[in-house]
């Protein structure tokens, strides 16, 4: 097994380095790695199937070399840290799982995905400025019901520009197990971006209210938060941001009073969603997905919930 050759100028950037200089993974950082363990990390990462699936991007470009798992370690790394100053400083990510439920791959892995992001927010940043004010109940409401349309995703994201937030649309890596993500750079605004990891209308629709929700009551101005969010985790008690950026989305789609007096809540039934989603003017999908969130019954309502219904449209635009 051969090492990597770490010259001494990046190797002492990283170990002699405050915490608060380099990016650290997690929400209370790690004591900084000795040259010894960076090298054993570059090398599992360099081995990865994320890694590898960066090079098929574009995203890192290893130079031509003996020892390929070399030169794509130092590719990688020279990806990660390079224009820091431009990027978010991943100090914290917001609303992930605890410290030792997180594996090294994957957060390094979502920490390249949120790199490459920012840099395309930077490359197609927003015509307009964006205003708190711009994310209105208004603005939401018409938001939601561009749903009944066929192509309501593309219409959805393209309202959501159009009002100053710059908006990223980039598949995950493999392992990671991310559904979208939110952050407010100086110099783009405030970002959202989306995997479609679950290519269905209902987890698109409350993504993009939840990452929104971010957006409006937690990244009012630019800082070092990043909002790393799956649906598929739950929310626990100290994680208020996400319950707050989960209520926002809920009532967002729907609103609560309405929910709460609805026959789709106290009956469940088929007919009873679809009255719903009429009466409010949206697709049944987000009624439908309500539905099985809440119920923790997702085998339930998989026709309504438009399945195979957003790729095609986002990756077509």
């Amino acid at each position: 097994m051969s090492d990597f050759p770490l010259g001494q100028t990046w190797v002492s950037r990283v170990t002699t380095a405050s915490p608060s200089d380099v990016p650290v993974m997690g929400v209370d950082p790690s004591p900084l790695p000795d040259k010894g363990q960076l090298t054993a990390v570059l090398r599992e990462l360099s081995l990865s199937e994320g890694a590898r699936e960066m090079v098929r991007r574009k995203w890192i470009r290893p130079a031509e070399g003996k020892d390929k798992v070399s030169e794509r370690g130092l590719a990688l790394f020279d990806f990660l840290f390079s224009h820091v100053e431009r990027r978010p400083a991943f100090a914290m990510f917001k609303g992930r799982r605890l410290g030792d439920q997180r594996d090294l791959i994957e957060e390094i892995s979502t920490m390249a995905w949120i790199a490459h992001v920012t840099d395309a927010a930077q490359a197609q940043a927003p015509a307009s400025r964006f205003v708190s004010a711009s994310l209105s109940e208004d603005f939401l409401r018409k938001l939601v019901k561009v749903s009944v349309h066929e192509d309501g995703p593309q219409r959805a994201l393209k309202a959501v520009r159009d009002i100053g937030i710059a908006v990223v649309v980039e598949s995950g890596l493999p392992g990671m197990s991310v559904d979208g993500a939110s952050f407010h750079a100086a110099q783009v605004g405030p970002v959202l971006a989306l995997t479609l990891r679950h290519d269905r209308l209902d987890n698109f629709w409350f993504t993009l209210l939840h990452e929104l929700g971010h957006i409006a009551l937690h990244l009012t101005r630019p800082g070092r938060d990043v909002y790393i969010d799956s649906i598929d985790e739950t929310v626990g008690d100290e994680q208020e941001a996400e319950a707050e950026a989960d209520a926002f989305a809920k009532d967002g789609l729907v609103p609560r009073d309405t929910w709460l007096r609805s026959d789709a809540r106290r009956m469940g039934s088929e007919g009873s969603v679809l009255a719903l989603a009429k009466q409010l003017g949206i697709h049944p999908a987000i009624v439908a997905g309500r539905m099985r969130y809440e119920r923790r019954e997702f085998r339930m309502f998989t026709d309504l919930v438009g399945i195979g219904r957003v790729r095609e449209f986002i990756f077509s635009s």
